[in-house]
């Protein structure tokens, strides 16, 4: 008797150590993978003396296989290596899985506060700007923030 007692306690603890397993495997594969955020456009939508108001554009690339629903963007974004703009949007979009989509804000900044010298006033003529975002990625249901980091060179468009 001692000995069934035992079999049917080893398989018990058996099948729920799979159990558990099986149900971390799956809620570990809901878990979002961090998406690509970058920067698709930054134009000049109003010049004043002190301060510029911008449109930036983030396109995000989501690399789960489920969709992912967006809630939040928070950002900071450095010009040639200076903070220039701070934001954050609470604009909903869902990503489709392994598909990518845009969030689109406006900012004010003074393009005056990151460019300094001649050098750099010609590079802003060619309208070519170094840039790094740093910010993360409010997912509605889950709790962490999804923190991203990137950087390249863009075009600054102005609007007319």
């Amino acid at each position: 008797m001692r000995i069934i007692t035992l079999l049917i306690l080893f398989f018990t603890l058996t099948l729920t150590g799979c159990a558990n397993n099986i149900a971390n495997s799956a809620y570990s594969a809901l878990m979002p993978t961090t998406p690509d955020v970058s920067l698709k456009d930054f134009r000049l939508i109003k010049m004043g003396l002190s301060e510029q108001t911008y449109r930036l554009r983030f396109y995000i690339k989501n690399p789960n296989a489920f969709p992912l629903p967006i809630q939040t963007l928070n950002y900071q974004l450095y010009v040639n290596n200076k903070s220039f703009a701070k934001g954050s949007n609470n604009q909903a979009v869902m990503i489709p899985a392994l598909g990518d989509g845009y969030i689109e804000t406006d900012v004010s900044s003074n393009i005056a506060d990151v460019v300094e010298g001649w050098q750099q006033w010609l590079s802003l003529a060619k309208k070519t700007l170094d840039y790094r975002i740093v910010g993360d990625v409010g997912v509605s249901s889950y709790n962490v923030p999804l923190p991203f980091q990137y950087s390249d060179k863009i075009e600054l468009m102005l609007t007319k």
